[in-house]
């Protein structure tokens, strides 16, 4: 039915061209897309007109060149036999570049209007701009900018497109054809090890050559990029600067059209001041698009090292919410008051030298199988000083100090690399789990635990009230068998348990954990490796399964049996506790078993109050009892959040989740 094509549109809405002053702007414009097509498409499915209408119209203020939304809008009002209205939009929608004739004449909800005059004049004109249609001067396809490799290559509307996949988000794409100049080969390399780099580098003079250097945060860890002969630097026009995407975590592809071009990134820059201070890898980790997007850049041969300062210190310990190999995180262990700009920036320079240690046949190796993010991850981690070997936790540390990195290992290791030692790549992905149930196993405004499932990063927060959490998860890698070992958590409370001989497919079991100590800092993550080793040894970088606890609650269990649930603040103080994972709850659970260790359900406690909610094991409210105790009537329960009036994110949360009945009591 036409309801249904209505449906099937809307999922393509941004797969072409969409309006907004700027190709800069949509970065900071997409999400509020999202959110409205998820709107528009639940309305849709539900048959509700005025809320669909709503979601497109709101959409098409927001996206005032984008074609797709004002046909959304068109369909909705034929729809709703709103003739005149309907064609008004259809022909500003084919003015803006909705072309497709065939389109036009199969789509039902356009039926009311086929027989139309002017619907007949709108098809024509739909027909002679589909020969040469209309350029959308904000996001067109973009021009290849040739640049002389070493000097700067400018971001700017002319160069820079945005591209959708509805699978996967939106990103930019620059365009960017770099030329080695004969006069560059003479220069000579000024960066980390010169001499032991140096005669690699005059041996291979084109080195850096289809390589950029991209600088996200104004400059405050810059990497000397002039120090690596032929290194194109990546710098953001008036317009990208404008919209502020030159800065925070990399929000796009660098690409000559047909293939992207190796590039290395930093920013030192994190969000600070707001109750949802964060550093850019806790940013991305908490943000599903983001999640991503980082790995489609790392699968592009995009690198690029965030610091973590501020999620990383002795005071607050370990803030980060899983562990991505699809970026670098970076930090100063070494120094009392860490130097974040400086340890930034001799870690970018390092793996900017690791170019001119590798082979012409291993960097062409590397580009065209997009190994540049995995060969790097191996080589530093190969490289960390005290580690006994590549399968011990020493060897993956949470961020990486280049203080603590040998650097000669580093860059002896990369010119020692060939095609066939580079690490195999590694993707996981997860076969088997059972998710705890929202309002029963747990309270909170998501109704998740997952939080990321990419091929180099598997992420649950633990929410349920099951002591032990099981993922089965299946590993692949070309030819390989798969070595599985713990980074980081207590061995009492992991278990690993291959279930084929090669470790392809394994189910990892994790039992609930208080905070711990790990590397000094108190850490609220457990963290599994998986490495891929080839029959030769050859092995991969690691992709990781991460389990992140709650600090904002404190559990009480009996064996494997729940007791207590404490969600209120603690006598100490205020706990901090990330307001994008959970929302603070003002009550303490306790729960009731049976003889035979059964759920029976939980009694609510809230400070100051003598009243106690009963609960039963579906998570209804009990409001009258039975004389033996069991339920007599029952009634739904909803949660939702409010927001706390002057809320900082230091002193107290963002949110707190509410408790209401949901319906009339019954009998159980």
């Amino acid at each position: 039915m036409g309801w249904k094509r209505l449906v099937a549109l809307a999922a393509l809405a941004f797969a072409g061209v969409a309006g907004a002053q700027s190709v800069f702007d949509m970065p900071r414009l997409f999400p509020r897309h999202l959110f409205y097509l998820q709107q528009f498409i639940g309305a849709a499915q539900r048959g509700d007109l005025f809320a669909a209408e709503t979601a497109a119209r709101a959409a098409a203020k927001l996206f005032p060149n984008d074609a797709n939304w004002h046909y959304n809008v068109a369909c909705v009002c034929a729809r709703d036999n709103r003739t005149e209205e309907a064609l008004d939009l259809l022909a500003k929608a084919v003015e803006l570049g909705f072309t497709d004739t065939r389109k036009l004449r199969s789509d039902s909800d356009l039926a009311t209007l086929w027989g139309l005059p002017r619907f007949s004049e709108i098809e024509a004109r739909a027909k002679t701009l589909a020969a040469n249609p209309p350029r959308n001067a904000t996001l067109s396809a973009a021009i290849v900018r040739e640049v002389p490799a070493g000097e700067e290559a400018i971001v700017d509307a002319a160069d820079t497109q945005w591209e959708w996949d509805p699978a996967r988000g939106g990103f930019m794409t620059t365009l960017l054809r770099p030329r080695m100049d004969a006069a560059i080969q003479d220069k000579a390399y000024a960066g980390p090890c010169p001499d032991l780099v140096g005669p690699w580098m005059k041996a291979n003079p084109t080195a850096y050559e289809g390589v950029l250097y991209v600088n996200r945060d104004e400059d405050r860890g810059a990497a000397r990029y002039e120090a690596f002969p032929g290194l194109t630097p990546v710098v953001y026009g008036e317009d990208a600067v404008r919209a502020g995407a030159h800065q925070g975590e990399a929000n796009g592809i660098f690409s000559t059209g047909v293939r992207p071009l190796m590039t290395v990134g930093n920013s030192i820059l994190a969000m600070a001041a707001t109750p949802f201070w964060r550093t850019l890898p806790r940013k991305i980790a908490t943000t599903p698009n983001a999640i991503g997007l980082a790995a489609r850049l790392a699968a592009a041969n995009q690198l690029y090292v965030y610091d973590v300062t501020l999620d990383y210190t002795r005071g607050t310990g370990d803030l980060l919410v899983g562990n991505n190999t699809a970026f670098i995180p970076s930090t100063d262990l070494t120094n009392e008051k860490p130097n974040a700009a400086e340890a930034q920036r001799e870690l970018t320079e390092l793996i900017l030298a690791a170019f001119a240690a590798f082979t012409p046949e291993t960097k062409e190796a590397i580009e065209r199988n997009g190994l540049l993010v995995p060969t790097i991850q191996r080589l530093l981690r190969q490289s960390q000083k005290g580690a006994p070997d590549y399968f011990s936790a020493a060897a993956h540390p949470t961020a990486f100090d280049p203080k603590r990195i040998d650097k000669e290992a580093f860059l002896k290791a990369a010119h020692a690399l060939t095609p066939a030692t580079l690490p195999p790549p590694l993707a996981l992905s997860v076969r088997m789990e059972r998710a705890p149930l929202v309002g029963v196993e747990f309270f909170d405004a998501v109704g998740s635990e997952a939080l990321a499932d990419t091929p180099q990063c598997i992420t649950r927060v633990f929410r349920g009230t099951a002591r032990w959490r099981s993922l089965t998860v299946a590993a692949q890698a070309p030819g390989c068998s798969f070595r599985w070992f713990i980074v980081g958590g207590d061995p009492e409370k992991i278990r690993i348990k291959p279930l084929t001989s090669d470790g392809a497919l394994t189910t990892l079991e994790v039992a609930w954990h208080a905070p711990y100590t790990r590397d000094g800092r108190p850490s609220r993550r457990v963290d599994l490796a998986c490495v891929a080793v080839r029959p030769d040894g050859t092995v991969s970088a690691p992709a990781f399964v991460s389990f992140r606890f709650l600090t904002n609650e404190r559990r009480f269990y009996e064996g494997d049996r729940l007791v207590s649930v404490d969600y209120t603040a603690p006598e100490s103080g205020f706990v901090y506790e990330d307001p994008l994972l959970t929302t603070f709850k003002n009550w303490r659970d306790d729960y009731r078993y049976d003889a035979d260790g059964t759920l029976l359900g939980w009694e609510r406690h809230r400070p100051g109050k003598t009243e106690v909610d009963h609960f039963d094991a579906r998570g209804r409210r009990v409001t009258e009892s039975n004389p033996d105790g069991t339920p007599k009537t029952v009634v739904p329960v909803r949660y939702f959040p409010r927001q706390i009036q002057g809320a900082d994110g230091l002193s107290a949360p963002v949110l707190e989740l509410l408790q209401m009945d949901n319906g009339t009591a019954t009998a159980p």
